[in-house]
């Protein structure tokens, strides 16, 4: 499975509340949730990350495009 239907699941069962007859079971679900998000969060940080890098490489070609216009003009 990957992240995203391990949160799913983790969350159904939480959400529910119904089965878990050992306190413990619910804390461990909860934790394990916990670090799931915590991880799906890092891969979205370092796609925005990769973005910003993108943008700012494409702000960085139009600004020398825009000189060499001015310039060679």
């Amino acid at each position: 499975m990957n992240n995203k239907e391990d949160i799913r699941e983790l969350l159904d069962r939480v959400a529910d509340g119904n089965g878990y007859g050992d306190p413990e079971a619910r804390l461990n679900d909860d934790r394990k949730l916990q670090v799931l998000l915590a991880q799906e969060q890092f891969k979205i940080g370092a796609r925005l990350n990769w973005l910003t890098l993108l943008l700012v490489i494409v702000g960085l070609l139009n600004i020398a495009v825009l000189v060499f216009q001015v310039y060679v003009k």
